[in-house]
């Protein structure tokens, strides 16, 4: 049985910069990362959802994938500039809906160096919306990544996957069997989040 504990959360970008007069950096795609060998569910929360918009602000994610979200700016109008706000990913268990970790990211619209005091981090749930997409952008508002034709994966990476795979093979420190070698439970972890990343960098070559 899985042990239920708190786990690194991954997203690219760290922050969001949109600009007053640059309307494309006005739509931004953030990735959400699952490197595990289970599926999680995600939820995306804001400072102030008024301003924002994410169609699709709930989903899931397989294991060892990742997912595009889409996030709007709705107010880029100079009253805001310079006004941080944050997004915070929560991340949970698939079956359980237990929160396992959550990672935040800053966003601001910027137009001048005049420094703002940061808000009040008050987080509210972003609800489902229906709105049409822009006529520039014909591909679905969150969508999980597709291969790409690239080389092969090199060596180096399929010994990394083959080594984490030994190591998560071998028996817990905790279990209790005549087997010489043990690892703990914090090294498997890591092992599991290097066989997960190495596992995307090879997808992507297929």
């Amino acid at each position: 049985m899985m042990t239920e504990c708190k786990v690194p959360v991954f997203v690219s970008p760290q922050s969001l910069t949109f600009s007053l007069e640059d309307k494309p950096s006005h739509r931004q795609i953030i990735t959400l990362f699952n490197p595990y060998d289970f599926p999680v569910r995600f939820k995306v929360f804001c400072t102030c959802t008024k301003k924002y918009t994410v169609v699709e602000p709930e989903g899931s994610i397989n294991a060892s994938s990742r997912v595009d979200i889409v996030v709007r700016h709705n107010a880029p109008a100079p009253a805001f500039c310079d006004i941080r706000d944050k997004f915070r990913i929560q991340m949970q268990y698939y079956t359980t809906k237990k929160v396992i970790g959550h990672k935040d990211v800053e966003t601001i619209l910027v137009r001048s160096s005049d420094n703002f005091e940061l808000p009040a981090e008050n987080f509210k749930q972003l609800l489902r919306t229906d709105i049409s997409v822009d006529n520039y952008d014909n591909e679905s508002e969150i969508r999980q990544n597709t291969n790409t034709n690239t080389p092969g994966p090199n060596f180096t990476t399929l010994f990394m996957a083959g080594i984490c795979i030994c190591g998560l093979l071998l028996p817990s420190s905790e279990d209790s069997d005549i087997l010489k070698f043990r690892i703990s439970f914090n090294l498997k972890l890591a092992l599991a989040f290097v066989l997960g990343m190495t596992t995307i960098t090879i997808l992507q070559h297929q």
